[in-house]
């Protein structure tokens, strides 16, 4: 569905969002975090055009937008009145926020009907761009959405967002492909010679209480995905284990899965990290 060059910079969003389509299982509400604002703006224009692409009237939407139809060649320009609403701070605006009023103006389009797929856009979601009266105006539609209608919020940064937006969007992280999860914190954060990622056995409570803190802080300021983290850890550890204790991995094998499973029950990352490595304590003997 997604251009080649989005596949290939970022195989898990594309791949995440094809998945979703295909099994009818869109959420109503994104956040998109993203250091390249105008991928994250590439990547919501192409899901548009798969939602609202008219090749072949009636057509099935697991294909690839055509780019030569009416609507795809709008979005593409962003002159959709309807497929791609772009929500931005007002040029006239001196803080660079989205006044209330444009919120306002939002809410009254959707409260008519349209035939297209509306896909609204935020390009700006953090504090500054989009400040609480006008996200608390935001919360009802958010939440209750209109059919056929998804909301997402752009931003580089998940801790700039309001939490009653993210309590009611679904987070994907739209990072770079990285050879490793070590990778891509290092281009991020420098000086971690002191801490092993690939380490996460815990000699005691408090070496594992120390190791949930410096995890949580460093994919915080790394705004790495924690799923991420805990497939890395995976891999890195089996390399480590196949051969030297193959009991060890398999316990490290159901707690990584354990924590997946308490992530996928929406439980706060914070409290997955800490439960993962308070788990590990109880590590069996080898072979």
């Amino acid at each position: 569905m997604f251009p080649n060059d989005l596949q290939t910079i970022y195989p898990e969003a594309t791949k995440f969002l094809t998945n979703a389509v295909l099994k009818n299982r869109l959420a109503n509400s994104y956040v998109f975090i993203g250091k390249d604002s105008n991928d994250l703006l590439k990547i919501t224009k192409t899901l548009a055009k798969i939602l609202n692409c008219s090749r072949d009237l009636p057509r099935q939407v697991s294909t690839a937008p055509c780019e030569k139809c009416t609507n795809c060649k709008w979005i593409e320009r962003d002159e959709h009145p309807q497929a791609l609403i772009t929500v931005s701070p007002a040029p006239e605006s001196k803080k660079e926020q989205i006044k209330i009023d444009k919120i306002r103006e939002l809410l009254n389009t959707l409260n008519t009907t349209s035939e297209y797929f509306r896909v609204i856009y935020f390009q700006a979601s953090g504090l500054q761009s989009l400040p609480p009266d006008s996200c608390n105006l935001l919360l009802k539609t958010v939440e209750e959405t209109p059919g056929r209608t998804i909301f997402i919020f752009a931003n580089q940064s998940r801790n700039d967002i309001l939490g009653t937006i993210l309590s009611r969007s679904q987070t994907l992280y739209v990072s770079k492909k990285s050879a490793s999860i070590l990778e891509l914190i290092k281009t991020n954060i420098t000086n971690l010679s002191d801490y092993d990622f690939t380490e996460c056995f815990p000699k005691n409570l408090l070496d594992s209480l120390e190791k949930s803190r410096k995890t949580h802080e460093l994919l915080e300021k790394s705004e790495t995905d924690i799923k991420d983290y805990l497939t890395n850890l995976g891999t890195a550890n089996y390399d480590l284990l196949k051969y030297k204790d193959q009991k060890q991995y398999c316990f490290l094998y159901k707690r990584l899965t354990g924590s997946y499973l308490k992530l996928k029950s929406f439980i706060q990352p914070k409290i997955v990290i800490e439960d993962f490595f308070l788990s590990l304590l109880n590590k069996p003997t080898s072979f």
